[in-house]
């Protein structure tokens, strides 16, 4: 089913609608068959061309980010398990102790990267060391 093409004024009421109708985005969307998605994209262009006054969400007051971080473990496999051995707790550890070309110290964790690693390993590394995608 295509969707109805809209203005950019027929999207600006839409959001006036929205934000005055005391409901979240999500539901307001859901009761008017507007995909979320497409709802926020319409905020964002328009908010961008600042030719429109768009009200903050509505129906959020009561959310409160988590007071804890989440921890994900992370398991780091190489292509080729020649050098490597499995320790207690899946962890890799290697054979024979090679000194380290670089070591990056984050708070209380120590990674340390030898010459001869994988270059997409590293690759991989860093972007999740900075954060990055």
């Amino acid at each position: 089913m295509k969707t109805q093409r809209r203005t950019a004024d027929e999207q600006y009421q839409l959001i006036m609608e929205c934000r005055s109708s005391g409901l979240s985005d999500y539901q307001w969307c859901t009761e008017h068959n507007i995909n979320p998605g497409t709802f926020y994209n319409w905020v964002k262009r328009l908010r961008k061309k600042a030719c429109y006054d768009i009200p903050s969400a509505t129906g959020r007051s009561d959310y409160k980010p988590a007071l804890k971080q989440d921890v994900v473990k992370l398991e780091v496999i190489p292509d080729h398990q020649s050098s490597v051995i499995p320790a207690v707790g899946s962890t890799m550890l290697p054979l024979e102790e090679t000194s380290p070309a670089i070591e990056i110290m984050l708070g209380t964790v120590s990674i340390k990267i030898s010459n001869d690693v994988d270059p997409k390993l590293l690759s991989q590394i860093l972007k999740t060391v900075t954060g990055t995608c």
